[in-house]
């Protein structure tokens, strides 16, 4: 009976200390996917360098957590590793593309205010990399061309980046409407789960 509460114990901290280390992509680019299996969904490309948190190990496989997005999926192992590659930070400046982004996407709403007289997108929040969040009028979520507008605003933050990229749609108690992120082919639109 001792042996198996020490083996347990073992177990448990084991896991618990593997849930919270830190893993980089290491490849130039590398795919999370929904399974682990390359046949399975892809969720979204991550890019060199990229920061996640290893919650499970299956075989060739991690099961990665994104902090910034919250987003969970299948990584190949090969693909990630404990030490961020070199020449990884500092490739791009997020904090710039965020910041004309931004312009743009409230010049975009002023100018469909000034169009159609409708409220569309209220400000704009950079959670870092490649991830940002739109708050947007309530009634906007309402309307049948917030897809289409939706699908304008990620092409605009891709754009920035050059990279494959994440936005949360919310709307004025930011509540998380509906998610856009890069997919293989093209980006995904993603409604909340509620």
């Amino acid at each position: 009976m001792k042996y198996i509460l020490i083996a347990f114990f073992v177990f448990f901290f084991n896991n618990h200390l593997q849930s919270q280390e830190k893993y980089f992509n290491v490849k130039g680019s590398s795919n999370i996917y929904v399974e682990p299996s390359i046949e399975a969904s892809i969720i979204y490309p991550i890019e060199l360098g990229k920061e996640m948190i290893l919650k499970e190990t299956k075989d060739e496989w991690y099961y990665l957590l994104d902090e910034l997005t919250g987003l969970a999926g299948w990584g190949l192992k090969e693909d990630f590793a404990l030490e961020k590659p070199k020449g990884s930070s500092g490739k791009r400046n997020y904090d710039q593309s965020f910041k004309k982004f931004k312009e743009n996407v409230m010049q975009m709403s002023a100018s469909i205010k000034e169009a159609i007289s409708v409220d569309t997108f209220l400000d704009v929040k950079h959670i870092g990399g490649a991830a940002a969040i739109v708050i947007a009028d309530n009634n906007w979520f309402k309307g049948r061309r917030h897809p289409n507008q939706a699908f304008q605003v990620y092409d605009l933050w891709k754009n920035a980046n050059q990279s494959p990229s994440f936005l949360s749609f919310r709307n004025e108690n930011d509540e998380e409407q509906f998610i856009i992120l890069s997919g293989p082919h093209r980006p995904r639109y993603l409604k909340s789960v509620k």
